[in-house]
């Protein structure tokens, strides 16, 4: 069996190889206060808190409870829209992530989202460079697509999941030192998140002000920041 040190590198080179630069994690604008003297935590833990956190939707539909969702350089244009539907608020910030929680931190690789039947029926390892990758394999093509290379024919650049809905399900807590920026799409939002942010320690992180800009490939919706494109 591979040393946890082996796994980790070879994960590492992937994601590298990938130019995967960040993760993103999307939450109301109203709990980074609590995310950054926090962290990013479980709702395992966030119950018994002695501290307020708003949730986007009241039950996770995959109810691991243990975990929190990241996606790699982009977020789904479908769950988020049903977050945001569900939760009727219309402040939200996406946080970006350093990547090498992917490698750091114990980590489920869900090529589809986590709540599917396919993932929660899963019982194979899913903490390793096999399931990092087939995040990004032509099997997660949807069935209508008819051709032979779902990914070259369709111009998915190599940093984005064939499936927007994949996620990085982190066990456990992330450090709210691993924020290396954030984005939102209100103007009006970004000086307080970006005095949010200046709490952390460390350099200064920068804050995106755009629209949560949705880019296509005739088939799936990415939500991408447009320097990445």
């Amino acid at each position: 069996m591979p040393s946890r040190t082996t796994v980790s590198q070879r994960i590492s080179d992937a994601a590298r190889h990938r130019d995967i630069r960040f993760l993103l994690h999307f939450t109301l604008t109203r709990n980074l206060s609590s995310i950054v003297q926090h962290g990013i935590l479980p709702r395992e833990v966030l119950y018994p808190a002695d501290f307020t956190a708003y949730a986007g939707a009241q039950h996770r539909l995959d109810a691991n409870d243990q975990a929190v969702s990241f996606s790699i350089s982009s977020a789904s244009q479908n769950i988020f829209s049903a977050k945001s539907r569900d939760s009727r608020q219309a402040e939200w910030v996406m946080l970006f992530i350093d990547p090498s929680i992917l490698w750091t931190h114990n980590c489920r690789f869900c090529c589809r989202n986590a709540a599917t039947r396919e993932m929660r029926d899963h019982r194979g390892f899913l903490g390793g460079p096999w399931a990092f990758e087939q995040m990004f394999s032509d099997e997660m093509a949807p069935t209508r697509f008819k051709g032979q290379s779902y990914r070259a024919e369709t111009g998915i650049p190599s940093f984005l999941p064939t499936d927007p809905d994949a996620e990085v399900q982190i066990i456990g807590s992330v450090s709210a030192d691993q924020i290396i920026g954030a984005w939102t799409c209100r103007n009006d939002d970004a000086a307080a998140i970006q005095d949010e942010l200046n709490r952390l320690p460390g350099p200064e992180r920068d804050i995106l002000v755009e629209d949560f800009h949705t880019v296509s490939n005739g088939y799936s919706g990415w939500i991408v920041p447009r320097f990445m494109l």
